[in-house]
């Protein structure tokens, strides 16, 4: 499928590809230092999206091809799987002061999904970084830059963007599918099945709800809390 929104993002996520694969390929990854210690116990607060039971299938089929590759990895558990709209503000260890205003930072996303029409996001194949695989989505229009530039508008207005974009600024629209918690066993089997998903078609998601969550760093259910739910 055509995304005219989006060729730089094939760029992007191809650059995030090259980047990572000469050492991902030999075994020289980036391990999750907060995933081997146990819970994190960091917060944070996010827009997020959910993918349908369809998608997540094909999601959990890329994830049984990679753990059956090296079952020593993380995979991101079904109830875990998401797409980033935004973070309100990234996980941090100081989340008190932020979440005392939680309620601005609702009223913020409300602003900013207000009269806001429902959008796709086509997922096909896979990147990846020293630290991750992620599943590579594309959208079909402007909605979601649209939706995170209002968002952006909308936290600054209220004085709610101090670590806003703190890490990078967003761009994409993937969804994390495994993390890397130790260096791959066999380094060549992994990159092999990699190698073979980097295409693979995986299905669309449909962002007609999102949800305003309080989230650690890997979105775990044991972790998340719903503080708002808005419908496009």
């Amino acid at each position: 499928m055509s995304h005219l929104f989006s060729p730089d993002l094939r760029a992007h996520y191809d650059a995030m590809w090259d980047r990572a694969w000469p050492d991902v390929a030999r075994g020289d990854v980036e391990c999750d230092r907060h995933l081997a210690g146990g819970l994190d116990p960091r917060r944070g607060l996010t827009l997020i999206a959910r993918p349908g039971p369809a998608l997540a299938a094909r999601f959990e089929a890329v994830q049984d091809a990679l753990i059956a590759a090296d079952p020593h990895q993380y995979r991101q558990p079904r109830t875990d799987l998401h797409m980033t709209v935004l973070s309100l503000f990234t996980v941090t260890d100081d989340y008190g002061p932020h979440l005392d205003r939680r309620a601005d930072y609702a009223a913020a996303a409300r602003a900013a999904t207000a009269d806001l029409p429902a959008f796709d996001i086509d997922f096909e194949g896979i990147t990846i970084s020293r630290g991750a695989v992620l599943a590579r989505g594309f959208p079909r229009d402007g909605t979601l830059e649209r939706l995170r530039a209002r968002l952006r508008d909308a936290l600054r207005a209220r004085g709610l963007d101090g670590t806003l974009d703190q890490r990078y600024r967003l761009v994409t629209a993937h969804s994390t599918l495994l993390r890397f918690v130790q260096p791959p066993v066999e380094p060549a089997r992994l990159a092999r099945a990699l190698a073979e998903l980097r295409d693979v078609r995986l299905g669309s998601l449909r962002v007609d709800s999102l949800q305003l969550v309080i989230n650690d760093w890997y979105m775990s259910s044991a972790a998340v809390e719903p503080v708002a739910t808005f419908t496009l």
